[in-house]
C-alpha cells in the first residue's frame, strides 16, 4: 500500500468471540494512513473466515494464514510484511479508543520519535469506565525511557501500549522470541536501548481485556516460570554492562521481578528446584528495602527478607482450600 504511516499487526488465534470487536475498533479511527495485517496463527475456529471477510470488504486489510507458531512468531511475520513506517501490536481480544490514531496523528506524522508510548487500561468488559486524567506528555531518550521502566513509573515493558518505528526491529535484528512465554519482557527493553527518542502520553488508548477465559496468562507452568526468570536475568545482565544505566535501579527491578516469580512458585506449591534457584539469586542480589518502596512487590520482598514469604503464602493457600 502507498502512503502508509502505520501498520496495525493483529495476531489471531481462536478468538472468534472477540475478533470483530477488535478489528472494528481500528476501523472506527479517523486516520487514513494505516493498514491492518491480520496474522491467522493456525486458528481452528471461525477466526480465519472472519479475517477473510474483512479483507474482502476493506482493501487496507490483509490476511496472512500460517501454521500455528505462537504469538511471537505471528508478530514477527507481521513485522516482515508491514508497509508502514510505524507498527502497532494489537491483541485480538483487546480494543482501542476510537480517537487513538487521530489524537496521535501529529506525533506519528512528525516521524520524530522512535517509540510512541501511551497508557492502557485493564477491563473486564466494554462498559469499564475510562480513567480520565489531565494530559501529561514527556519526551525521553531511549536510555532514559529504559531507566523509567526500571523505576516502574510511566514506562512499561508491555508491547501493546506503544507504536514503534519498524526500523528498530529490522535494522537491529530484534525479534520476539519464538516459543517463549513473556515475550514482551524479553523484547521491549532491547528496543528502548536502540531508540533515540521516546514520546510518552498518559492518555489511555488501549483496552486490555481480562475476560478471556482462554488467555494464556491465566495459568502457570514450569516453562513459564523459567522463561520469565531467563528474561529478567538477561535484562539484568545487559543493564549491568551498560555504563549509562544505574546499577542500583537494575538490581532493584530485578529483585522486584524475582520476588514476584518466587511468590507464584510458592503459590503453585510445585517446582521446588526453580524456587530454590530464584531464592538463592535473590539472596545474592540483595537490595536495601527502601529501594523497593513504591514498587509493585515491595510487601512480598519485605516478607522474603524477613524469612516469612513462604510461610505466609502456605497459610493463605491453606485457608483458601478450606473455602
Amino acid at each position: 500500500m502507498e502512503n502508509v504511516l502505520l501498520s496495525v499487526i493483529i495476531p489471531v488465534y481462536q478468538v472468534e468471540k472477540y475478533l470483530k470487536r477488535c478489528i472494528n475498533s481500528v476501523l472506527a479511527q479517523k486516520f487514513n494512513s494505516y493498514e491492518i495485517i491480520l496474522v491467522d496463527d493456525g486458528s481452528t475456529d471461525s477466526s480465519p473466515e472472519i479475517c477473510d471477510e474483512y479483507s474482502i470488504e476493506y482493501p487496507h486489510i490483509s490476511v496472512i494464514h500460517k501454521e500455528n507458531g505462537g504469538l511471537s512468531d505471528a508478530r514477527n511475520v507481521g513485522i516482515k510484511h508491514a508497509a508502514g513506517e510505524y507498527i502497532f501490536f494489537l491483541d485480538s481480544d483487546d480494543w482501542i479508543s476510537p480517537t487513538m490514531f487521530e489524537s496521535l496523528k501529529e506525533i506519528i506524522s512528525s516521524k520524530k520519535h522512535d517509540i510512541i508510548h501511551f497508557d492502557l487500561q485493564f477491563c473486564k468488559n466494554e462498559q469499564s469506565n475510562c480513567v480520565k486524567c489531565e494530559l501529561n506528555e514527556k519526551e525521553f531518550s531511549g536510555i532514559v525511557a529504559f531507566q523509567k521502566m526500571l523505576e516502574c513509573t510511566d514506562i512499561t515493558s508491555f508491547s501493546t501500549d506503544k507504536l514503534y518505528r519498524v526500523s528498530l526491529f529490522l535494522e537491529n535484528r530484534i525479534e520476539f522470541p519464538v516459543g517463549a512465554y513473556y515475550e514482551d519482557l524479553g523484547t521491549i527493553y532491547k528496543l528502548f536501548l536502540v531508540a533515540d527518542s521516546v514520546y510518552y502520553t498518559n492518555q489511555v488508548y488501549y483496552y486490555y481485556f481480562l475476560g478471556n477465559e482462554a488467555a494464556i496468562t491465566r495459568s502457570w507452568s514450569e516453562k513459564k516460570f523459567l522463561d520469565m526468570f531467563r528474561f529478567y536475568s538477561e535484562m539484568f545482565e545487559v543493564s549491568l554492562q551498560n555504563q549509562y544505566i544505574n546499577n542500583r535501579l537494575a538490581r532493584t527491578y530485578y529483585s522486584n521481578g524475582l520476588v514476584h516469580i518466587l511468590t507464584k512458585l510458592y503459590e503453585s506449591q510445585s517446582y521446588d528446584l526453580i524456587a530454590k534457584e530464584i531464592s538463592q539469586t535473590l539472596c545474592d542480589n540483595k537490595v536495601p528495602l527502601r529501594s523497593l518502596r513504591g514498587y509493585y512487590h515491595y510487601n512480598k520482598y519485605l516478607l522474603y527478607r524477613l524469612g516469612l514469604l513462604k510461610i505466609v503464602i502456605n497459610i493463605k493457600e491453606f485457608f483458601k482450600k478450606l473455602g
